[in-house]
């Protein structure tokens, strides 16, 4: 009985701490790894995919309070943009090289070039921010299916295997430092968040931040340290702290829900 006790003993602690991971997680912004930048690539013209995109915009969002969140979103956008006018101005190298008409192709490259210069001159600050990025999400990926959809009329499948081959070779330092400045900005962002989850737990670990900012430790060891002592609280305190967690993320998805809805209201009246 003794042991059956100390197993489940172990089993709420560890149902505990993945609560707790979940509202950590959802407080602070997702970690440098993910996979931001292919989110076009991804996409394609079906409903459920468009709701998808939708799903991961309302995330994307929700982390857009902060003109430092703000930055990371619009950063993040750019690098992908950036990514898919390079493979696109390779496509139209690779056409030329076949002899054909490339022009609708660099028509579509001139709108991109276009949309990321409205992205590079967007304030992060503004209050318009996240509309804009909205926005320029939605018509990133339409022109990206666009650019596609040309080159694949164009092309058999074994010119688009062995384009997709070369432009996957392809290395760009542009690309890779954009990439080191937005990891940067993002434990920036990450260590305003731990210090003021430290500052509701009620006890600070500077050193344990700063670590993780250097890049000397990721930001799941953090996380996992901030479970670890809500976990050594009492009930109620943990209950407490779980409680505000949890209300916090479900008014920023109510927010971010509100914001969509708002826009798709904006784009109904716009088409009448």
């Amino acid at each position: 009985m003794k042991k059956g006790d100390e197993n489940m003993k172990k089993i709420v602690v560890v149902l505990v701490l993945l609560m707790m991971l979940i509202s950590i997680t959802s407080t602070t912004l997702a970690d440098e790894e993910a996979g931001e930048d292919d989110q076009q690539d991804q996409v394609d013209e079906t409903q459920d995919q468009e709701e998808v995109v939708e799903q991961e915009t309302q995330e994307e969002i929700k982390v857009m309070n902060t003109s430092l969140g703000a930055e990371i979103r619009l950063l993040q956008l750019k690098k992908a943009l950036l990514k898919n006018i390079l493979k696109g101005e390779m496509a139209a190298e690779v056409l030329k090289g076949l002899e054909f008409d490339k022009s609708g192709l660099e028509e579509i490259l001139g709108r991109m070039m276009d949309l990321l210069k409205d992205i590079n001159e967007t304030n992060a600050s503004s209050n318009d921010s996240v509309q804009k990025f909205v926005e320029f999400k939605k018509e990133a990926i339409n022109l990206t299916k666009e650019f596609r959809e040309t080159v694949r009329s164009l092309l058999d499948e074994e010119q688009l295997n062995e384009l997709r081959e070369r432009i996957r070779q392809m290395v760009c330092e542009q690309v890779e430092g954009l990439d080191k400045y937005i990891r940067n900005r993002i434990r920036q962002f990450n260590r305003n968040q731990l210090y003021r989850l430290y500052g509701l737990i009620g006890e600070a670990n500077n050193s344990f931040i700063e670590e993780y900012l250097n890049g000397n430790i990721t930001l799941g060891m953090v996380k996992l340290q901030l479970c670890k002592m809500i976990n050594q609280m009492n009930r109620e305190r943990r209950y407490e702290i779980f409680s505000e967690l949890k209300e916090e993320n479900i008014k920023k998805k109510i927010n971010a829900e509100a914001f969509i809805d708002q826009m798709h209201g904006k784009g109904k009246g716009k088409g009448k």
